[in-house]
């Protein structure tokens, strides 16, 4: 009858248990229904960047064996991975708490009765055997409150592995460009110190024959010595982005081939960015941002519920005998059960201010996911631009490249003929020098502009790449 009582109880409990304190809603921010942009891609009817493959983005071969290698062994990827294995471990041990535990008890003891306090003294045994039962009521939600908590945790940990992974992706990308841009430019200036080593023995010669002064001789020495003077600064940007490039792919430093040059890349002409509005769900790091807001908004709950009574149930049921021998004799079977109520009732205010402190920690939470939300539809309303305005200035540069390549090829012609002075030559030398320096630039700032761009929208996962 004592056991029908009680499951009733329980029963009752259940059915009548609710969860106290705030359930998590959305901020509302505010996002336009265009970017904050003036360029003519809003009439394109293509798919979003964001939701294309990287492999279809970034095609050369070199560089996808490079982003495989960097998503297999890079140490940040591979943390990110580790918290990911430890936040799920957490949440396995917060959902626990929401179900009875059961252990297996073996207990013995053995007793000198006192002479005093007997008339009749003597050592007595007592075994028991039987199984341990403990179980919090959950009668306010405060368990279900950390077990939401601990979940959301978890999905904030997984979405942080993508954000990082998409930054992987970015960086090796960003590094490869570089790499090959270092590698553009350094081109450039051997080449020009090959074509300025020329200039100085035909300087020497002509003016050996006397059909010039000294001072074209010098004017084309003071030119090669500036062509080596640049060289071993980009040698030394070389040496640090092969360095980058190794650390990101989780490697040593080491010297990296390339296998094509910085032209030959691919460069979508124009790309869309889908409504700003899908960001909120394309975003990794967006999403992050939720899932911590929601596991601070289930903390206020679960603080709000230590300040109600908590209701434990525990009990034993097993074999209890005095005779080793009769542990398992049906007339030794025991049980009891309890239910305690433990109610707080003074504190000096602690479980005030610990509410006090998580509706902090839930308002910091939500200005930063406010701030994140804002902070994503800026970096992809900039990226959008750059690309646009970097393929602008290519064009332009590369319009220039060639105007400067005319005027060096006349310049020389007419410096032949007698028509122009030496100097005019060489400025015009160093003109195309510039020009061909400024087109790698714009080259290699586009393919950034392309990379930051689709990192900005959550390029390179999806939903079912969690747990990969």
């Amino acid at each position: 009858m004592k056991i029908q009582h009680t499951s009733s109880f329980l029963f009752v409990v259940l059915l009548t248990s609710c969860m106290v304190g705030p359930d998590y809603e959305r901020p509302e921010v505010e996002v336009s229904d265009s970017w904050h942009t003036d360029l003519a891609y809003k009439n394109l009817k293509s798919d979003p960047l964001g939701d294309t493959g990287w492999t279809e983005i970034f095609q050369d071969e070199q560089l996808q064996m490079a982003v495989e290698e960097a998503l297999k062994h890079n140490k940040s990827l591979l943390i990110a991975i580790e918290n990911i294995e430890q936040a799920r471990a957490a949440n396995v041990v917060s959902r626990s708490r929401l179900f009875p535990t059961v252990d297996l008890e073996l207990h013995n003891e053995r007793e000198n009765e006192s002479g005093l306090t007997n008339v009749a003294p003597n050592k007595a045994d007592e075994f028991f055997l039987g199984a341990a039962v403990g179980w919090e009521l959950d009668l306010w939600g405060r368990n279900r409150r950390a077990n939401n908590a601990a979940y959301a945790r978890y999905l904030a940990a997984e979405y942080g592995a993508q954000a990082v992974r998409i930054s992987l992706v970015a960086d090796v990308s960003r590094a490869y460009f570089e790499l090959q841009g270092v590698e553009s430019r350094l081109g450039i200036n051997n080449d020009t110190l090959d074509a300025r080593e020329q200039a100085v023995g035909i300087a020497n010669k002509r003016h050996k024959g006397g059909l010039t002064s000294k001072l074209e001789v010098i004017q084309s020495e003071v030119e090669l010595a500036s062509a080596k003077a640049s060289i071993p600064g980009v040698e030394q940007r070389k040496l640090v982005v092969e360095n980058q490039l190794s650390f990101l792919l989780g490697k040593p430093p080491q010297h990296i081939v390339l296998n094509r040059q910085l032209e030959d890349q691919y460069l979508p002409t124009k790309v869309t960015a889908g409504l700003p509005a899908n960001l909120l769900n394309r975003r990794p790091d967006t999403m992050k941002a939720e899932q911590k807001l929601i596991a601070a908004s289930e903390s206020v709950g679960y603080a709000h519920g230590r300040l109600y009574p908590r209701f434990n149930l525990t009990g034993s049921l097993g074999y209890e005998t005095q005779e080793f021998g009769d542990l398992l004799d049906s007339d030794g079977r025991f049980w009891i059960i309890e239910l305690d109520v433990i109610m707080p009732l003074f504190n000096s205010g602690a479980r005030r201010a610990e509410l006090s402190a998580a509706e902090s920690r839930f308002n910091q939470a939500r200005l930063n996911y406010e701030q994140t939300v804002l902070n994503s539809l800026r970096e992809v309303s900039d990226a959008l631009n750059a690309f646009y305005k970097s393929g602008e200035s290519l064009k332009a540069q590369l319009e220039l490249e060639t105007a400067t390549a005319a005027y060096l090829h006349l310049a020389q012609i007419r410096y032949r003929n007698g028509v122009l002075a030496y100097l005019d030559v060489l400025d015009a030398r160093r003109g195309l020098f510039t020009a061909q320096i400024a087109v790698s630039n714009a080259r290699q700032a586009q393919l950034f502009a392309l990379v930051d761009l689709y990192k900005a929208l959550g390029g390179g996962w999806d939903q079912q790449t969690l747990n990969n």
